[in-house]
């Protein structure tokens, strides 16, 4: 995806958000590299081209982090955020002791848990716990719990271009409205510069540069731009296209710092209640000698993990991988020990050794993961024989319905629409499909399809960056999947 559309909300974008149904065609994109893996019905032999080739996954990891979530975790697995006290200032009823005056003379403890969830609407419930027990000051640190995570909160190798953009949110230890701030620039004219303004009350900081001009001169060298320095402040730039009279363009940008922001939050929420507090502090180790006085829980594992594969969301990908990590190995999870618990699952689970698979995150967003159709073929056979037991091909996107497939060109027309169960995964050049086919004599069988190496020329390349055309690689996608659906073996049959 373009790292400046990413910026804009899709109500305000020069083209329809619907997709442009496209017909299928045998001929691959020039240049690219296509690796196809698949079974037929009542068939033990795997059809394709390049099974063995290691190619960029893109979100169709997403498949391997919610697989392990739902081994591992369950279904039923809650993330859980606590707010605790002292424990000498807890009743043996478990009630908060203040003096007459409201103060608390101690510490208090806020347990951030990774729930990707988690909102600001969540806190303002978690943090009323205090102000319900009439606590009007406290007297020691309020003590931000982050050491459920650890090391870097972006992976490796993600392009730096992205990163200010809620696409590549920080999966921290502490979320807060998935590590994302929304907002606005208006535009005062051809010619002059935008005002940014924030949609809610975030501690944060924009500054806009950015020029309005005429839509016909929007594109090529005068795009929006977005960059994010230290303690969550953003500096906008570039040109913004005046459409109508002044419309306003959203923005989504991700936080950079998010410890800070999880200060800033819990600063703003108390002072919201009246509660005067001594310092707020970041901790990355484990507090003890504090009593649970509150919680917030999210929805269950499987919902999560659904929302993750429907959106193909990267901070909900990268904060249930890093999850599964620490649950595993009962340390702080770092991106190596997270890829590490991952590889550890579907092995001791699903007897899967994925080899020399290359993993470095959870969502699929680094470059540098390398993984064959054939091993991905594996995880899709294991889940469609379990899947009695998992109840993991329900949590799938479903083509001309559900999620990403709703408006897929390749998959949207019959016979493909609604028999077509997929994740899939987009990246740079990279385009990619994986998941079940309801055949032509009504059997499920799994395939991947990825499409690696893909370019244009420019004015291809522009058409389908602004959805004027759907992207041609798609027809042949189509074309194989159509020959999939009607059960035929590929390199004999077409």
């Amino acid at each position: 995806m373009n790292k400046y559309l990413k910026l804009l909300a899709a109500s305000v974008l020069l083209y329809s958000s619907s997709s442009i149904a496209i017909k299928s065609t045998p001929n691959p994109i020039p240049g690219s590299q296509i690796g196809v893996a698949y079974l037929r019905p009542n068939d033990n032999n795997i059809y394709g081209q390049n099974i063995d080739t290691y190619m960029h996954p893109a979100s169709t990891l997403k498949v391997i982090t919610g697989l392990a979530a739902i081994l591992y975790l369950g279904h039923d697995y809650r993330f859980k955020t606590n707010l605790e006290v002292s424990t000498r200032l807890v009743s043996s009823q478990g009630n908060i002791k203040v003096d007459t005056n409201g103060v608390l003379q101690g510490n208090v403890l806020i347990k951030f848990d990774g729930d990707p969830s988690f909102t600001t609407q969540s806190y303002r419930t978690l943090l009323n716990t205090l102000a319900t027990a009439r606590v009007k000051q406290i007297t020691g640190d309020v003590i931000i719990d982050v050491s459920k995570f650890a090391g870097m909160s972006k992976g490796e190798g993600w392009s730096w271009n992205d990163l200010p953009i809620c696409f590549t949110s920080p999966a921290s230890t502490a979320i807060i409205n998935r590590n994302c701030v929304f907002a606005q620039l208006q535009p005062n004219g051809i010619g002059e510069i935008a005002t940014a303004k924030l949609t809610s009350a975030s501690p944060i900081s924009i500054q806009s540069d950015a020029i309005g001009v005429k839509q016909s001169n929007y594109g090529g060298n005068c795009e929006l731009e977005a960059n994010l320095y230290m303690k969550n402040q953003y500096h906008i730039t570039g040109c913004v296209p005046v459409i109508g009279k002044n419309q306003p363009w959203p923005l989504s940008l991700s936080v950079s710092d998010p410890d800070q922001w999880a200060v800033d939050w819990t600063d703003q929420i108390l002072k919201e209640k009246g509660i005067r507090v001594k310092s707020i502090k970041i901790a990355r180790s484990p507090q003890d000698g504090y009593t649970t006085v509150g919680s917030i829980e999210s929805k269950p594992m499987s919902e999560l993990v659904k929302y993750m594969l429907y959106r193909s969301n990267n901070l909900y990908a990268d904060a249930i991988a890093k999850t599964v990590g620490a649950e595993f190995y009962k340390l702080p999870a770092t991106y190596p020990r997270t890829t590490r618990a991952l590889r550890a699952v579907l092995q001791k689970y699903a007897n899967i050794n994925l080899g020399n698979t290359y993993i470095v995150d959870g969502n699929g967003l680094s470059p540098h993961n390398l993984v064959t159709p054939h091993k991905m073929l594996e995880i899709l056979e294991f889940i469609n024989l379990n899947d009695d037991k998992i109840g993991f091909i329900k949590l799938l996107p479903v083509a001309d319905e559900s999620g990403t497939l709703h408006w897929r060109a390749s998959t949207k027309n019959p016979p493909l629409g609604k028999n077509v169960t997929a994740k899939t995964g987009s990246l740079q050049n990279v385009s990619n499909l994986m998941g079940f086919m309801r055949t032509k004599s009504g059997t499920r069988v799994p395939f991947v399809f990825y499409t690696n190496s893909l370019s244009y020329d420019q004015k291809t390349r522009d058409l389908v960056k602004y959805h004027k055309i759907a992207s041609p690689h798609l027809g042949y996608e189509r074309y194989v999947l159509e020959q999939i659906y009607d059960e035929k073996v590929m390199g004999r049959d077409f």
